[in-house]
């Protein structure tokens, strides 16, 4: 009997000790992968204060005026993030911007050092640096075989470190930053849900309670970047109710308490978007580009929403102003036959590159090879959504199969990225005529990014075992019990 006691507790400790070190391998290879990310993007681009302006730069400059403590911070023409950030550059004397390119009149220029500017961009490459080192870290901690864990920090830092989104990173617009904070947001969403998941007794604890209040402040700058993030309130909102109403699940009034925060925040951003003068150009430029160029187009707004058919006439402004943007947006939710064709006959603005078309790049001299490497893990077709799809539904057929509810968190996850990615993507697209590449740009890399966060679950659920019930031996009672 003392034999097979001390058989079982050397395999137990064995056991302990095989586990100890697998961890600590894994563990101590994936800060390796973070390290070698870290250094080869702070020095494959050059200098981080290198910046250049775009054509939407000045308005940025000139938003960031208004007061902290004014209405106007959130209603001038951007939104209550950027105009934070372009507080450190809107002296027009100490802070002049002398670097623009503009890729519609073939203006390509280097980068320079801009006086005030020097310290947005160096935040955003920071944002950048940590934004994707975080996510890849998270989505690394809640895979289980050690082989995906290192993949998934490999891929998610080659993903966020290439050309295709690190050269943003340089030029002065919204677009590097709403993507950096977004790698922020969805590592703390993946960290938070699994940690709920995690919980047998369904209670939150002290630091997931602390590590949502975070995300609640990062999601609402992100929010108040750009205005199609405002969108995200909702998708959160619609996945979040059901759990939030579910007897079994005690952080209940956690949940509702966050999906009355994020109301607020919805019912504030359409607010103060009606009260400003944002939404002005880009309905213009839809229906200057996309009703009046059609006349069956011409002939409904008219008869359905009374619009006048002369868009030089009086009535005509002070329809737009008071009846435009209300009536545009009932079109859409209303015809989705309209916007499902539109999305087909443009979806070349799915399988694009986005390769920076701003500033010239023969400083950089790995250029192409890192280019080359990017389209590995920037995939420019359009199939990318099917296999998302498809992806998704291999995640669903297995968690309904073996149920867990860890393997449940990363579905939430997973569905909350897809449906914020497509809503942002076809609020991108019909937001505006002009510049369309740019604006869908950070929705399309989102459904790319995807991709592989998908696919890497599904790599780990197939080499997973099913759970099964185990039964914890107590030493200390084994031992009590051979002695007696």
């Amino acid at each position: 009997m003392l034999q097979r006691m001390d058989k079982l507790t050397n395999a137990l400790q064995a056991s302990k000790t095989a586990t100890f070190v697998r961890k600590r391998w894994v563990n101590a290879l994936i800060l390796c992968i973070l390290g070698a990310g870290a250094w080869a993007r702070t020095t494959a681009y050059g200098n981080f204060r290198l910046s250049i302006g775009m054509s939407d730069t000045p308005s940025y400059i000139t938003s960031s005026r208004a007061s902290l403590l004014s209405l106007q911070i959130f209603t001038s023409e951007r939104l209550f993030t950027t105009n934070i950030l372009y507080k450190l550059a809107n002296d027009p004397v100490n802070c002049p911007l002398t670097v623009v390119g503009n890729p519609a009149v073939g203006i390509e220029l280097p980068r320079g050092i801009l006086p005030c500017f020097d310290k947005i961009v160096l935040l955003q490459n920071v944002l950048s640096m940590i934004g994707w080192s975080f996510l890849a870290l998270v989505i690394a901690r809640w895979l289980q075989n050690p082989l995906y864990k290192i993949l998934a920090v490999i891929i998610v830092l080659t993903f966020g470190f290439t050309p295709q989104i690190a050269e943003w990173d340089s030029i002065l617009s919204s677009e590097s930053i709403s993507l950096s904070v977004f790698s922020i947001v969805a590592g703390l969403t993946l960290e938070i849900s699994q940690r709920i998941a995690r919980d047998q007794n369904h209670r939150s604890s002290a630091t997931t309670k602390l590590l949502t209040i975070l995300w609640l402040v990062i999601f609402v700058l992100w929010v108040f970047l750009r205005d199609v993030h405002l969108y995200a309130c909702l998708i959160t909102i619609v996945m979040l109710l059901p759990l939030a109403l579910m007897n079994k699940l005690q952080p209940r009034t956690d949940g509702l308490l966050v999906i009355c925060i994020l109301t607020g925040v919805f019912i504030l951003g359409m607010y103060t978007t009606q009260k400003s003068p944002r939404w002005e150009l880009p309905l213009f430029h839809v229906l200057d580009g996309r009703v009046f160029s059609d006349e069956g187009m011409v002939n409904y707004f008219a008869s359905r929403f009374d619009m006048p058919r002369d868009p030089a006439s009086p009535e005509y402004a002070e329809w737009f102003s008071s009846r435009g943007f209300r009536s545009y947006g009932i079109f859409l939710a209303t015809h989705p036959g309209y916007v499902i064709t539109e999305l087909m006959e443009r979806s070349d603005y799915l399988s694009e590159g986005f390769i920076q078309p701003y500033f010239t790049t023969a400083e950089i001299p790995s250029r192409q090879k890192l280019l080359n490497i990017g389209q590995i893990v920037h995939p420019e077709t359009n199939a990318v959504i099917l296999i998302d799809v498809i992806l998704l539904a291999a995640m669903y057929g297995h968690v309904l199969r073996h149920p867990n509810a860890r393997q449940w968190a990363w579905i939430w996850f997973a569905t909350w990225v897809f449906g914020y990615a497509c809503m942002s993507a076809t609020l991108s697209f019909f937001g505006d005529n002009i510049g369309i590449h740019r604006h869908i740009f950070p929705a399309v890399e989102t459904l790319r990014l995807l991709l592989w966060i998908c696919l890497l679950v599904n790599m780990d659920l197939l080499v997973q075992k099913p759970e099964t019930i185990t039964t914890v031996i107590d030493e200390s009672q084994i031992l009590t019990q051979v002695k007696e």
